[in-house]
């Protein structure tokens, strides 16, 4: 573990640009335009500067093909697309034979080229990009934090991802992982253990107690921001906001922040030490944290613009839980996932006596039956109305539960609940045949006619979904899309009061997602926010960097090699006893041969 004594690290050049510690192959010329070193700021202005250059170079498209081309530098691009135009009209207007069908065939390909031009404008250049980075939502560069990993540089990996996604020990346990589901060793065994990587370099790299290089923090006289909710979108906007030197206060309504995170994930899936780190080093950069405060009651728009914020961020998230409308009170032996796993999450243990049956196919139902296993449940039932290859739950996390002792009633509709001595006793359910949706979307389950059936239940816990409590926005709010790609909207208020710029992102807007997309989502926001508020300091962005790539060493393919790594696992008898974690961290020799397998497919030859 001597990489990571300080310093080696400091010595290694962590401290420089990020970007330039990503080795790739043959790549020792410095990168164009290079003229010192480049942080973080500079990097999150250079994205912005470079999504408005192409704007206006689609918009200068239309005007005329390559316009946007050489507005953007890319002469020889703009003198291609230039150059079809005129050949493809001079074709048209040679008519002296008289017009035929190839006129109007040269006439629709005079347009094609417009539209494509405009596109390719638009698009601008374009890196290679392995499958795995192209189907992450926040867009990581998987290979370049794995090659990292490999050589053992784990806190230049942990800053790759942070570059982009600041909740490295969440994502590292509780990711949906798509990268894997796309990943080219698919075709030669089995994927890469992303996942599992990304949660190594996070524990090793947070436990070195050298955090990432923090750029610039707060500037005394720059922009003010408030950020309403500390969940996933909240801390992820806050972060990049800081790390463009703008003040920032996020307020939220629990009293420690980290939202769904820390009070929606059970123990034994995400331990309370793995948030902490991420969101330690959010706050290192100089985030304030205010818990305890309802928006709309302790502060409101008008407050914080009297404060002498600039701009608010509306990002709570989706957390108020939809409940059935036969659910009684929890005094007759009803819960919903959302209050219950607060509680479990505190160690507020509520009573389960006897039989407990879950409603619902989600992460949080699968989460619930197994904190309800661990306290004690003498039988634990899983009731959805999604067949059991529909469900909505990760695939591990219910194979989980059924090693632990769950059972499941896939394709069941509950009809009504049956009380004895005012206490639930039974639900009455019917098999479910399909699932539609109507047109506003609502679930409308078909049932099979005659297939009643009594299901014994002591406790009932519901987890049917969350929605956005939005009761604080003004009467006739409307909303314009800023990002429609990542749900980023910005707030028109009737009257032009408040008189403060409102932006909203994630849950709240798009509905229960994952914590990667609604970390990309307030991470955009936050880019859109700063672009809004410091025009002047985004025109002066550019890309500066100095610091050379290195070769690296050559790992040749092996047939071991196409074995997939799988990390420790505490067994389904001793895990069902304990809300300690239930799956390890990759040793050391694990991550490095699993890391070893990459096949670094983002790399052109």
């Amino acid at each position: 573990m001597d990489f990571l004594r300080p310093d080696n690290l400091l010595r290694s050049g962590y401290k420089d640009c990020v970007l330039c510690d990503v080795l790739r192959p043959g790549e020792e010329e410095r990168c164009r335009d290079c003229s010192g070193r480049l942080d973080q700021r500079d990097r999150l202005l250079w994205e912005i500067r470079r999504e408005r250059i192409r704007k206006t170079a689609g918009l200068l498209s239309l005007v005329y093909p390559g316009l946007g081309h050489f507005y953007s530098g890319r002469i020889v691009y703009g003198v291609f697309w230039a150059s079809l135009l005129p050949l493809t009209l001079g074709l048209v207007l040679n008519v002296g034979s008289g017009i035929t069908f190839g006129h109007l065939f040269l006439l629709v390909e005079a347009g094609v080229i417009w539209w494509m031009a405009y596109v390719d404008a638009r698009r601008g250049p374009c890196e290679v990009e392995a499958p795995c980075e192209s189907a992450c939502p926040a867009n990581i560069r998987v290979p370049d934090y794995i090659a990292l990993v490999r050589e053992g540089r784990l806190l230049e990996a942990l800053a790759l991802v942070h570059d982009k996604l600041p909740f490295a020990a969440f994502c590292g346990r509780a990711c949906p992982h798509p990268c894997e589901q796309v990943c080219v060793r698919n075709e030669f065994g089995a994927p890469i253990s992303i996942m599992a990587i990304k949660r190594y370099a996070a524990d090793l790299g947070y436990a070195a107690g050298i955090p990432p290089s923090s750029g610039e923090s707060g500037q005394v006289g720059g922009p003010r921001v408030a950020v309403v909710g500390a969940g996933a979108s909240g801390l992820s906007a806050a972060d990049t906001l800081a790390r463009l030197g703008v003040l920032v206060t996020v307020f939220d309504g629990y009293a420690e922040p980290g939202g769904m995170m820390r009070y929606g994930a059970a123990e034994f899936r995400f331990p309370a030490d793995a948030l902490l780190a991420d969101v330690t080093r959010i706050l290192a950069r100089g985030v304030r944290f205010r818990g305890g405060i309802t928006f709309g009651k302790d502060v409101t728009f008008s407050s914080l613009a009297a404060e002498g914020y600039d701009a608010v961020l509306i990002a709570v998230g989706a957390r108020e839980a939809l409940r059935l409308p036969a659910a009684g009170g929890e005094d007759q032996g009803f819960h919903d996932a959302l209050s219950f796993l607060v509680r479990v999450r505190e160690h507020r243990f509520p009573r389960l006596p006897g039989r407990v049956v879950v409603i619902g196919g989600g992460n949080s139902a699968i989460d619930a039956a197994r904190c309800a296993l661990r306290m004690g449940a003498a039988e634990v039932t899983i009731a959805c109305l999604e067949s059991r290859e529909a469900m909505p739950a990760f695939a591990w996390e219910i194979e989980a539960a059924v090693s632990e002792g769950a059972k499941f009633l896939p394709g069941t509709a509950v009809i009504r609940f049956l009380l004895k001595d005012g206490k639930v006793a039974a639900l009455e359910a019917m098999k479910v045949e399909r699932v539609d949706l109507d047109p506003d979307g609502k679930v409308l389950p078909r049932t099979v006619p005659g297939s009643e059936f009594e299901v014994p239940a002591d406790t009932v816990v519901t987890a049917i979904g969350t929605r956005a409590d939005l009761s604080f926005l003004p009467e006739g709010a409307s909303w314009k899309s800023r990002d429609p790609e990542h749900r980023v909207f910005r707030l028109q208020f009737p009257g032009g009061e408040p008189r403060i710029a409102v932006y909203m992102c994630g849950d709240c807007v798009r509905g229960p997602g994952t914590v990667v997309e609604a970390s990309t989502s307030g991470r955009e926001a936050a880019l859109n926010i700063f672009e809004d508020l410091s025009v002047e300091d985004v025109e002066r962005a550019r890309y500066r960097d100095n610091y050379r790539r290195r070769p690296e060493p050559q790992v040749t393919d092996c047939p071991e090699g196409r074995v997939r790594r799988r990390a420790e696992r505490l067994s389904p008898e001793v895990a069902r006893g304990t809300f300690d974690e239930v799956e390890r961290r990759f040793t050391d020799r694990c991550a490095r041969e699993e890391s070893e397998r990459c096949a670094r497919c983002n790399l052109s030859l």
